[in-house]
C-alpha cells in the first residue's frame, strides 16, 4: 500500500456530508472516501457510453443474454400484457 491521495479545495459542505456518512457507517472519513471512490468507479464503467461499435455490440449482447434467459421467449409486448392482466 503506502499510496497517498490528497484532495485539495474540497467544498466544506461535501466534507461535512462525508464526515456524517462515515459516522453512520462507523468508518473513518478516509475509509468512507475509499469506499465511495471504489463504488463510483465500478458504477461508472456501466454508466459511460461505449466508445466503439464493437464495445456497443458487446454490451447489447450482454443485455440480450440477460433478458433471453428471464423472458422465456416472450417479447416485451407479451410481458406487458401479462403484467396488466390483458388476455
Amino acid at each position: 500500500m503506502g499510496n497517498t491521495l490528497t484532495i485539495r479545495n474540497l467544498d466544506e459542505g461535501v466534507k461535512q456530508k462525508l464526515r456524517e456518512q462515515a459516522a453512520r457507517h462507523q468508518r473513518s472519513m478516509e475509509a468512507e472516501a475509499r469506499e465511495l471512490l471504489a463504488r463510483a468507479l465500478e458504477i461508472g464503467e456501466t454508466l459511460f457510453p461505449p466508445r466503439t461499435k464493437e464495445e456497443m455490440r458487446e454490451r447489447l449482447q450482454a443485455v440480450r443474454g440477460i433478458w433471453k434467459d428471464r423472458a422465456g421467449g416472450r417479447n416485451t409486448d407479451d410481458i406487458m400484457r401479462e403484467l396488466r392482466g390483458d388476455d
